[in-house]
């Protein structure tokens, strides 16, 4: 009930001579949106979204530097199929906007994770410490017998 309360609400400042322009713009960004999510790959699509068009510039935003030198990876092939429906795109700048996307990120307990903390089976310690013997002096053995000694009582 809320939610239509709220796009009838919008629907009608929509029309407003004062909001008109704003609201085409929106419309029109979010129908580029979802074409251009169309157009590659949905694991990348899910991580980026368009910014703006200026001088046949097209500004992408990515969480972070991965998906940014995937889509540097893939952005000839992508501005040719934009430029196929008529964009009138003639380059592709990616940034790495990472703090606009932390606030839709979910916290590992909304993906399933225990918020408890987990603890190591005997049969991993049991393995662990085998591990640590058959392996020379170094830092690794160090860090595996520290790790089996701190959970020893879980």
């Amino acid at each position: 009930m809320t939610s239509y309360k709220v796009n009838s609400y919008l629907n009608l400042l929509g029309k407003t001579p004062e909001y008109e322009n704003l609201f085409s713009l929106a419309h029109q960004l979010y129908a580029d949106q979802l074409i251009f999510s169309k157009l590659i790959p949905a694991q990348l699509a899910q991580h980026c979204v368009l910014s703006q068009t200026s001088n046949g510039r097209l500004t992408i935003m990515t969480e972070n530097g991965a998906i940014a030198s995937k889509l540097k990876q893939i952005s000839p092939s992508v501005l040719l199929k934009l430029q196929e429906l008529g964009w009138e795109v003639t380059s592709i700048q990616i940034l790495v906007q990472a703090h606009n996307f932390a606030k839709n990120t979910k916290t590992l307990a909304d993906k399933g994770y225990p918020k408890e903390k987990l603890k190591l089976s005997q049969t991993g310690k049991d393995c662990l410490s085998q591990l640590a013997t058959t392996l020379p002096d170094s830092e690794l053995k160090n860090t595996i017998q520290l790790f089996v000694k701190k959970h020893i009582n879980d």
